[in-house]
């Protein structure tokens, strides 16, 4: 054992929970408490926690995009902007309780999210079509892939996306009605004798009917 330096004590410890022995002489030790961990004593929803984990990072990546869209703008990202927003719709009207995105309450609520996560400063009318472009995104992306690779790289903003998506689709439904109607209107092939032939769908052999006598 080392000699204690001359004019200094050796401290002397007591073990013990609270009691101390020094060169100051006795005094307490106060008693430290843990805090209690009570989630840890609760179940823990695995399903529930990735879902949660999931919805924000789609947050976190629309909030990113959004932060950087007037840097790299491109029909991904706003993609990525239209997945987060659709988050705070769902969770506005999951809160509200309302049937559509419509009414004082879900608009109230919706801000309030818009506001949390950054997204307050984009324009209402840009926020719409962003979100109907997530919700629409396998159509769109199907519309896309029909047209040339230039006119897919013009076609970044969602507004543009959307309305010529919306163009194309009523005009495609429009011209299988009016061949529809076409079909319909046509007269039938008059065949000689008083004969008439009827077509028949799918192709088939048409049908005569003969004339009865009296």
């Amino acid at each position: 054992m080392k000699p204690a330096r001359h004019g200094l004590k050796r401290k002397t410890w007591v073990t013990g929970p609270q009691t101390a022995i020094g060169c100051l002489g006795e005094r307490r030790v106060k008693s430290v408490s843990l805090p209690r961990l009570d989630f840890l004593a609760e179940p823990i929803d695995i399903t529930e926690a990735a879902e949660r984990f999931a919805t924000a990072r789609v947050v976190r990546q629309g909030r990113d995009a959004w932060e950087a869209i007037d840097k790299a703008q491109s029909f991904e990202s706003w993609k990525s902007i239209g997945a987060a927003l659709s988050v705070g719709k769902t969770h506005a009207l999951r809160t509200t309780g309302a049937n559509r995105a419509w009414g004082q309450h879900y608009s109230r609520e919706f801000g309030k999210w818009l506001k949390e996560h950054g997204f307050d400063q984009m324009p209402k009318s840009t926020r719409s079509v962003a979100i109907e472009l997530h919700e629409n995104a396998k159509a769109i992306e199907v519309w896309r892939a029909t047209l040339p690779e230039r006119q897919r790289r013009r076609l970044v903003h969602p507004l543009s996306n959307v309305r010529r998506w919306r163009h194309s689709t009523e005009t495609s439904a429009s011209s299988k009605g009016d061949r529809r109607a076409r079909r319909r209107s046509a007269p039938l092939a008059t065949l000689p004798s008083g004969r008439r032939s009827h077509g028949t769908r799918g192709g088939g052999t048409a049908v005569e009917h003969r004339g009865s006598r009296d």
